[in-house]
This record gives structure tokens, C-alpha cells and sequence, in this order.
């Protein structure tokens, strides 16, 4: 039933053509003669897609792995630790061993002997202390990890030793130092922070993982070769072939990648047309939702969305379950607390269109103003979704223009000319989506104001290590959220990672969350 509403809302949509042209992407440009042809690429070769649609890479250098952790920059850089599948247990990696004070305040990390970086340069505690240092600084990183270092004290090293003190315990600081890329300070240490991902370091980068840089194709692919510095396992894949492609179904089709992933139905629902694929379900945590434009650290204020009551009503205008519909399995949820945790406060928010138009008008929302909505995923399955909100909206007799961003982070964090965002997150944990609220996180202090009322439940949620209470400061966070109403999941959606049939996977290997990084026993890959 709910299938037909949105065929039907899609049909009245498109006849009246709702979308805004500005800042669409194109199609892909990708030839036969910009890109190493099948032929052209030596056998045993794995190939990889890094996708440029969402905004979170370009083509002109090689993906940060401090933002998102993808296939290529994994195999690259290396952490102090490495995690197993559900990204909550992790074992040493660059680290030969560690201890934990029993108050949890100081951590003991060794470091092993004789690591090196893919140019011979000594990998050494210098460049872990430079790492976490600079990312407190950088001006995109992942939130977990500036939530997590922004409690440590005091960093110091002894030889092959390094000592880490808090000023509260961070139950997760082990798990997150397993996803949080070492980098080399000897390349990037006389380069800015803020100005850290766009460094041309990227466009050749030194690496510490079991593969090293080889070549760079501008705008269309860059290779990989066995790093000799490497000391563990040598890897029985060779060669690697990163295809920077608009989406991955046709990086899959043109036969450019053995691995992708996809939650989006249309991809899921092609790719499981291929014959030449199997397909891998991944539990993870990937939220779909929006958030409220409302006021910079600047003082910068979208005065349209500031009285709470004008976004319960627009909220009120969407119907979120007929949007769930539209990927292949997705569970509406009401905060960053699935409905069905233990931790779930109870509250819902509900559709009612009737009562949405009355509250909309009822609150001194501007009737005669365009509300916008930015957006950034370019495939059909999110075009079909705001097409519906925008729908939805325009039944509560809003006049609404929506936009496909060329470049989400900075269109929803520094432009910022919208009023509604869409966004998705594939979330390290429920944490991971309440650090957002903090008032110094990098990039959602520039829509939320730095507003501080969300910082010491936070902090409490980050040291507890009890569920009881972990589950009670959930509740009392859940309540804040939702009455603040500064961003509303819209639903949680499942994760597929496609493999290609030319590849052999050894026996145990679990995926993990896609944008995270964990032990996937890749050493022993083989690829026809």
C-alpha cells in the first residue's frame, strides 16, 4: 500500500518537475578512453571504486582516510589497533601492546620495533603523537575522533612508549583508536590543519599498510602496489586498480570494481541483477535523516528555522514510513536510539498533515518564503525520496525548492543556503550520533550554534562502561534531542557488500560497517 503512495506522489512530482538544477551532478563521464581498458589491466589485478557522489572525494587525489575509512585508503594506512567485525573489540596492530589504569584515565601504548613508512622513513611514536595532535585541529575529520581525543590531558613518549592521560574515562578510546589513521609527520608536519585533506600529500601519499602508493590518473584512477616496508603478511593480491567513478552500479556493470557496497534499492536491486556478484548483508548502523539549518558558531542565524515549533511542524508534514518504503529494508526510528534498543525513551513522532499545516501556520512561519532543502546522494532512490518530502511539504502549502549539492560537507556546513538538510551517517555507534550535538564538533557546531546543553551528558555517555546507566543517560539525551529538534532520523537502513565472482574470500570473514575499518584477513584475498 505504502509502495503505491509513493508511485502515485512520485507520478504528481515529476509532472510538475520540483527539483532544482542547481548544483546537480552530471552523469558520468567516465570513456573507454579515460580509463584503463580490461584488457589494459595486468591480470590478478583487484579492482576498487572510490566514488565522487556524495561529495566526500574528488578525483584528483586520494581520499583522507580521518573523514570516512574506504576499501583503499584501509589497505593503506594503518591504526595503532585493528578491529574485528562489530567494530566494538580490537587487538594491537602498529601497537605491540597496552594497558588501562584501573580509574581508566591513562593508557600504556608500546609501540613495535622497526616500523617503517612506504619510503624507508622509521614509523615511530613521533608520528602517533603528531596524528592525534593534529586532528584536533583538522577541519574535516570524522566527529569520533575528536570527541574521543578532546578528553586526553596529556601525550607524551618514551623511547617506543606512549602514555595517553584523560581527564575523564572514554569507554570506547581503544575502538576508535582502531579506525584513526596514523599519518606521517616527517610529510605533513609543516602543513596547515585546517588545510590537511586538500594537501597534494594526497596525490601521493606514503603509507604505512601492507599497500603503497604507485601511480595517479587525474580524474580517473589511481593504482597500488605491495608496500616492501610492510612487515607483517605479505598480501597474495599484487596489484589494485581505484576507479574514481560517480556510482558504483556502472563502476560494476563496466566491470571496474570486485567490490562495492550499496543500501539505496535501486543499487541494491541492480546489482542483484548481476550474475557476476555475490552479495553480503552487514548489520550496521546507517542513518538517513534531517537536520535544521539554524544558527553558525559565527553567530551566522537562519532566523526561518528558529522557533522550535516551525520544525515539529515540518516534521509533522513528512511522513517517514511511506519514505522507508523506498530502500530494500528500513526501520523508522524516532532519535538516535533504535526503536527496539532497551534504551529507547518511548517518544514518536507522527504524520498527521492536517495538524502540520494548522502548526506551520499557527507558528509564524513565512508562508510567501521558498524553503529549501539540500541534499547530496545522486541516486534514484534519494532523488525519488525528496521528490516526496518536497511533495509533502508542498501539501502543507509551503512553497519549497530542493537542491542536489555538488559538495555536501561544504554546502551544509559552510554555504548553508538551506533550511532543511539530508544527510545520511553510517555511524561508528548510537554515540556517534549524539557527539553531532557537541558544541565544539567541527562541522555540526556550524548549524547548531554551539549550543553547550548537550556536552555533559555526552561527556557522561562517553565514560560510562555500566549499560544500566549507559541506557538511562540514552533516555535522558533522547529527550533533550527531542526537544531541541535540531535533526530527526528519518529511518536506519541495511548495508550490502557486493563481491566480485573473479574474487576468492577466505573462510570467516565478516564485513564490517563500510565507512569503518576492520580485519577482513585481506592478506589471503586472491583475485583470477
Amino acid at each position: 500500500m505504502m509502495r503505491r503512495k509513493i508511485a502515485l506522489i512520485l507520478s504528481v512530482a515529476l509532472a510538475v518537475g520540483m527539483l532544482a538544477g542547481c548544483g546537480a551532478k552530471g552523469e558520468d563521464k567516465k570513456t573507454a578512453d579515460s580509463t584503463k581498458t580490461e584488457s589494459q589491466v595486468e591480470k590478478g589485478t583487484l579492482k576498487l571504486a572510490v566514488t565522487t557522489g556524495d561529495g566526500s572525494s574528488t578525483d584528483d587525489k586520494i581520499p583522507t582516510p580521518w573523514y570516512n575509512r574506504v576499501m583503499a585508503t584501509n589497505l593503506m594506512f594503518r591504526s595503532l589497533f585493528v578491529a574485528d567485525s562489530s567494530l566494538a573489540k580490537a587487538s594491537p596492530d602498529l601497537a605491540d601492546s597496552y594497558e588501562i589504569s584501573e580509574d581508566g584515565l591513562t593508557y600504556t601504548i608500546t609501540l613495535k620495533d622497526g616500523l617503517k613508512w612506504s619510503d624507508g622513513e622509521a614509523l615511530t611514536t613521533d608520528d602517533v603523537i603528531f596524528s592525534i595532535n593534529t586532528a584536533l585541529k583538522a577541519a574535516t575529520i570524522n566527529s569520533i575522533y575528536t570527541a574521543a581525543f578532546a578528553n586526553i590531558t596529556e601525550l607524551t613518549a618514551d623511547a617506543n612508549v606512549i602514555t595517553m592521560k584523560l581527564s575523564t574515562p572514554y569507554a570506547d578510546m581503544i575502538n576508535v583508536l582502531a579506525q584513526f589513521a596514523i599519518l606521517p609527520k616527517h610529510a605533513l608536519e609543516n602543513v596547515d590543519p585546517l588545510k590537511l585533506d586538500t594537501d597534494t600529500f594526497w596525490t601521493q601519499p606514503i603509507t604505512s599498510g601492507m599497500y603503497a602508493f604507485d601511480e595517479l590518473s587525474v580524474g580517473n584512477y589511481f593504482t597500488l602496489k605491495v608496500n616492501e616496508n610492510y612487515e607483517g603478511t605479505a598480501p597474495k593480491i599484487t596489484k589494485i586498480i581505484n576507479y574514481f567513478v560517480s556510482d558504483y552500479i556502472t563502476a560494476a556493470q563496466s566491470g571496474n570494481a570486485d567490490y562495492m557496497f550499496a543500501n539505496a534499492a535501486d543499487q541494491v536491486e541492480a546489482m542483484n541483477k548481476m550474475d557476476g556478484f555475490d552479495s553480503h548483508e552487514v548489520n550496521v548502523l546507517f542513518y538517513k535523516y534531517f537536520l535544521f539549518n539554524m544558527k553558525g558558531v559565527d553567530g551566522n542565524q537562519n532566523e526561518a528555522m528558529q522557533d522550535v515549533k516551525v520544525r515539529k511542524a515540518l516534521i509533522e508534514a513528512i511522513d517517514r514510513a511511506t519514505l522507508s518504503t523506498l530502500y530494500p529494508s528500513a526501520t523508522v526510528l524516532n532519535s538516535g536510539v533504535p526503536n527496539e534498543d532497551k534504551a529507547y525513551n518511548g517518544f514518536e513522532y507522527k504524520y498527521d498533515e492536517e495538524k502540520a499545516k494548522k502548526d506551520i501556520e499557527a507558528s509564524g512561519y513565512d508562508m510567501g518564503r521558498t524553503l529549501k532543502i539540500c541534499y547530496y546522494n545522486n541516486d534514484q532512490t534519494s532523488i525519488d525520496l525528496i521528490n516526496t518530502v518536497v511533495h509533502y511539504l508542498e501539501q502543507a502549502g509551503l512553497t519549497v525548492e530542493a537542491t542536489l549539492s555538488n559538495d555536501g560537507t561544504t554546502d551544509l556546513f559552510t554555504t548553508r543556503d538551506y533550511d532543511i538538510g539530508f544527510k545520511g551517517k553510517s555511524a561508528f555507534s548510537m554515540n556517534e550520533w549524539y557527539t553531532e550535538y557537541m558544541s565544539g564538533d567541527a562541522l555540526f557546531g556550524n548549524v547548531f550554534g554551539g549550543d553547550t546543553a548537550f556536552d555533559e551528558l555526552i561527556a557522561q555517555l562517553s565514560a560510562a562502561t555500566d549499560e544500566k546507566e549507559s541506557n538511562e543517560i540514552l533516555k535522558k539525551l533522547q529527550d533533550l534531542e527531542q526537544e531541541k529538534v535540531y535533526k530527526v532520523p528519518a529511518f536506519t537502513v541495511g548495508t550490502y557488500v557486493y563481491t566480485s565472482k573473479n574474487v576468492t574470500i577466505p573462510d570467516g570473514v565478516e564485513f564490517c560497517n563500510t565507512l569503518y575499518s576492520c580485519d577482513l584477513d585481506f592478506e589471503n584475498w586472491e583475485v583470477k
